[in-house]
């Protein structure tokens, strides 16, 4: 297993694991009808997020280049564009489903409660950074292009 398919693989996880806790602390009680006074759950996912990007900025300090160490080639760099673009399409994908989602659900009211437009901007975060590096492991397993 490569450097970059290990980090890939462990960004994975901990991106995972930052959706499973979102969706713990945002689908939890009555969080969606009173997002605006619930300053704890606020603070709640603000600090899980900070942590999710910490986490990565950790993991780049890890496995960031020493001693002339050459830890990415041209493969990684073809992997890396390829999970990217895959991610973007099932990002886009999840946007517009969950949009119409929402629509559809709330059409004859008018309005789409503020909440869900947090968590879609959450959200969206999670599963930007779960399907890039997911593509990017499957495409390291798979043996490169």
């Amino acid at each position: 297993m490569s450097k970059q398919m290990k980090q890939a693989f462990i960004r994975m996880i901990l991106w995972s694991l930052v959706f499973v806790f979102f969706l713990a602390i945002f689908l939890s009680g009555d969080t969606l009808t009173t997002w605006g006074d619930n300053t704890r759950k606020t603070i709640m996912l603000a600090v899980l997020f900070l942590a999710g990007f910490g986490g990565d900025a950790v993991l780049n300090i890890v496995y960031r280049k020493k001693n002339g160490e050459i830890i990415k080639d041209e493969r990684d760099d073809a992997i890396e564009k390829r999970a990217v673009s895959a991610g973007f399409i099932v990002t886009l994908i999840y946007v517009f489903l969950l949009a119409i989602t929402l629509y559809t659900k709330n059409e004859s009211s008018g309005f789409v409660p503020v909440a869900w437009l947090w968590f879609l901007a959450y959200s969206l975060i999670c599963v930007a950074n779960i399907s890039v590096t997911a593509f990017s492991v499957f495409f390291y397993r798979k043996g490169g292009l």
